[in-house]
């Protein structure tokens, strides 16, 4: 139920990163060291840069024990836009942020269990907003400088006692009403730093005192507030379902709320308007520990634009909703820091996007159902720029042999559920059961299915190219021999080398007799990054009488 704000920048390659250039800023997406926050708190950050500052999507990750990160907008270096500050304890922060601080509609949670929605300002509650705790008591009021001010609404743990009193200085500082249903007593006069003082007039007029005011306590329920003719509630009330555990405060109509504060004791809370077909307009909606969403919702569900935070999964999501399910274009950040960005279909990503690791690592591709399926680019850690689609054997090979040192950890994708290959690498052997597979990132030129990497997290890290796959034999050995040609005259150019290196092999001639047919090729240079590197070319005779060109690129166990 989530969906986020339009973004459009346009991703272009400049020394290593992407880039966009105007004529006034140069935009890029890397990572930054060292910085500082607004409450001069280091964190490092991944994201989005222009002029050597956070501007746009990214995120910031601390290492304080207090805060885990910060994740959203950025301007000029500051928290600024929609964001989500999560922290150590289970809390968070979400709203708007300006300079750093959380600025316009928000909401948050403290270690101690208090919930917060509603205006804050400079990083403090300034304006409208209700405060909750963890007790499901409540104040409903104004703010100034993070403190009560002006007329609020506090409600009692228990339900059985309502004030509605002039607060100055987070304290009861004026005059006002109290009523405590369980006495049916209604106090009207003064309060001073918390405490009453004498009766007087309160000056105004309150849902308190209003004609048609009833208070009644029964097994079932609690109720405070003007009802109609027909009984029921209207304009402000409270309403406790002893039996449902769910209390109800807010503006009524026929009885039925229509905006305001909606608890359940098992910490749920929402606030916001309601209709005949439940949550409306601009909303907020937490259960501790569970979830946290602030935006617009209809027919209760989330249409529009939201923010959302899964409390267990430690996820969060900035863009919209439709229906209660993120669609539309969306930033999503994940529990390991990295960010997503692209088009949302039923709550998955789909279409063109990307995704920025903390390391920096950065993939640009289409996605479908999450997962990306054709790359365009891939920018590694270090700022190395990988094609998605090479145009060359060559290219390809010198691609894949570079990430080799790394485990191909800048090409791997998400675990494959394609596992045919064990049939055929095993050809008759258990060997190969225990290999997992995940599916490439990039695909190797003239390879005829997706490719793949094998780990067996001991002595196996393998890129494997399907080259061939079918019943016509001739075929089968034309590609073997053009695969062996070409590996014989490739060149192999990297910075873990001293120079272009060719490969060292025996070629092995195909025998159609026989089961397995395999040259191996090893680099001609003594590198130690390269000490149990090989690459292996593959004839291979599966019990059906199909035939697989695979080539093989890295180390495998041979046992």
């Amino acid at each position: 139920m989530k969906k986020l704000i339009l973004f459009t920048t346009i991703f272009v390659i400049c020394h290593g990163l992407f880039a966009q250039k105007s004529a006034i800023n140069t935009q890029k997406i890397g990572t930054l060291k060292n910085l500082k926050d607004a409450w001069d708190i280091s964190y490092n950050y991944t994201g989005e840069i222009i002029n050597g500052k956070p501007d746009g999507y990214g995120v910031a990750t601390y290492s304080n024990g207090t805060v885990t990160r910060y994740v959203g907008q950025f301007v000029n270096g500051f928290y600024s836009g929609k964001g989500v500050m999560l922290f150590v304890n289970g809390s968070f922060s979400a709203g708007n942020w300006l300079n750093g601080k959380l600025d316009g509609k928000g909401g948050y949670t403290t270690e101690g269990g208090v919930f917060y929605a509603g205006e804050l300002s400079n990083g403090m509650r300034n304006g409208a907003g209700i405060l909750v705790y963890k007790d499901n008591s409540f104040v409903k009021g104004n703010y100034k400088n993070d403190k009560l001010t002006g007329r609020c609404v506090n409600v009692w743990t228990d339900g059985n006692i309502i004030s509605d009193i002039y607060y100055n200085n987070d304290l009861r500082n004026g005059t006002g009403f109290q009523y405590e249903v369980g006495s049916d007593k209604l106090y009207e006069g003064e309060w001073k730093d918390d405490k009453w003082v004498q009766a007087s007039s309160a000056g105004f007029t309150s849902f308190l005192n209003e004609t048609g005011f009833k208070g009644e306590k029964t097994s079932d329920h609690i109720l405070i507030g003007s009802v109609t003719r027909s009984g029921y509630l209207r304009d402000t009330a409270y309403f406790y379902d002893l039996n449902k555990h769910k209390r109800y405060f807010g503006y009524y109509i026929d009885g039925f709320i229509k905006d305001g504060l909606q608890l359940r004791d098992d910490s749920t809370r929402f606030v916001g308007a309601v209709d005949d077909n439940g949550a409306k307009g601009y909303c907020y909606d937490f259960k501790f520990g569970k979830y946290y969403t602030q935006g617009t919702f209809m027919n209760d569900l989330t249409n529009g634009e939201i923010i959302d935070i899964d409390l267990v999964k430690k996820t969060v999501y900035i863009g919209f909703a439709s229906n209660g399910t993120f669609t539309g274009k969306a930033h999503f950040f994940n529990d390991k820091g990295s960010m997503y960005y692209g088009d949302y279909i039923n709550g998955r990503l789909n279409g063109q996007g990307f995704r920025l690791e903390s390391s920096g690592h950065y993939t640009e591709a289409t996605w479908k159902d999450g997962n990306p399926v054709t790359v365009t680019k891939i920018v590694t850690a270090k700022g190395d720029v990988i094609s998605g689609t090479a145009k060359s054997f060559n290219e390809s090979l010198n691609i894949v042999v570079k990430d080799f040192p790394d485990y191909f950890d800048n090409i791997i994708s998400y675990l494959s559920d394609d596992y045919s290959y064990d049939d055929w690498l095993k050809n008759g052997d258990d060997d190969t059961a225990y290999y997992d597979y995940y599916n490439s990132l990039i695909r190797f030129f003239g390879s005829t299915k997706p490719d793949v990497i094998a780990d067996d997290l001991d002595v196996t890290d393998a890129y494997i190219a399907t080259m061939y796959e079918g019943d016509d034999a001739s075929k089968a050995k034309a590609k073997y021999n053009e695969v062996v040609k070409q590996l014989s005259a490739a060149t192999i150019t990297n910075s873990k080398l001293t120079k272009p290196t060719k490969l060292k092999g025996e070629i092995v001639a195909p025998d159609l007799s026989k089961k397995n047919n395999t040259t191996e090729f090893d680099l001609d240079a003594d590198a130690s990054d390269y000490a149990s590197f090989h690459i292996w070319v593959k004839l291979l005779k599966g019990e059906d009488g199909n035939y697989i060109v695979l080539l093989e690129i890295g180390e495998m166990s041979e046992d």
